[in-house]
């Protein structure tokens, strides 16, 4: 399982959530601070994760305002300084 922190993104949240779970085909569930992608069984890397993040960012011109940081324990979206 791969876990995403989303604080910082607010209204694109859901997006995010719903992006990933068309391209991966996993579930993805979220309680509104972390984003959680498939299940233990799953094969799905943090690398592979992380791609499709940065693909939904460029997508809605978002890759200006925010960073990806791939922790130990989970992968977390900061925002950039202006």
């Amino acid at each position: 399982m791969v876990n995403i922190e989303i604080t910082v993104l607010k209204d694109e949240a859901g997006d995010l959530q719903e992006f990933l779970k068309n391209k991966l085909g996993v579930e993805v569930k979220s309680d509104g601070k972390v984003i959680s992608v498939g299940l233990e069984e799953d094969k799905i890397s943090r690398g592979k994760v992380k791609e499709y993040i940065e693909r939904f960012f460029y997508r809605k011109d978002l890759s200006k305002t925010y960073l990806i940081r791939n922790d130990k324990d989970l992968i977390k979206i900061i925002k950039k300084k202006a």
